[in-house]
């Protein structure tokens, strides 16, 4: 595909997308005498406002690396204290602040930073799979403990088979706490 900026200017379009949505305005990466350029231009709907930026793509990275710093430390700036004691009483019974905003982290990490939802409050999917998780951990320790329990009592076969009826139910309830913290996809 071609596109011509003036007639005598020829530039040859590499890859063209939304910027954020289509309604929003877009980012085309071309190539002409110059060498290859980013033009990022914005325009969203309904606005009245318009603007248009190029850049190389060396300086398209260093952009891209300041921005996923800033929006790190805006989400960081999401942990109010208001949210982790919501976090603690919803979702993460008896953890700290540092073991909640470190449990918050990695799921931002893990869904793109979707988990701050309405009103800043913790999207309830994120809520989910926190919960899923704190159920899996309970199940680990709790199937450690029957393992060592099935190990000690394995004289007392009646003990035995009671444990290991318990142990197949934990497996099949931590089953069911590993999918409903897996992504949709």
């Amino acid at each position: 595909m071609v596109s011509t900026h003036r007639e005598e200017e020829r530039r040859d379009i590499i890859v063209r997308q939304p910027f954020i949505s289509d309604d929003v305005g877009e980012i085309i990466a071309w190539r002409d005498g110059e060498g290859p350029t980013i033009a990022i231009h914005l325009e969203p709907e309904d606005s009245g406002q318009r603007a248009d930026v190029s850049l190389t793509p060396s300086e398209a990275r260093a952009l891209a690396r300041q921005l996923t710093e800033i929006a790190d430390t805006a989400q960081r700036a999401g942990w109010t204290p208001a949210l982790l004691a919501d976090a603690r009483e919803r979702y993460l019974p008896g953890l700290s602040d540092e073991q909640i905003i470190e449990r918050l982290d990695a799921l931002t990490e893990r869904l793109g930073g979707l988990v701050l939802g309405f009103r800043g409050n913790i999207d309830w999917r994120a809520g989910r799979i926190l919960v899923a998780e704190t159920g899996n951990q309970l199940l680990d320790r709790a199937a450690g403990a029957v393992d060592a329990a099935e190990q000690h009592l394995s004289s007392y076969q009646q003990a035995v088979d009671q444990l290991s009826s318990v142990k197949s139910e934990l497996d099949h309830v931590r089953h069911f706490f590993t999918h409903e913290s897996e992504l949709p996809r």
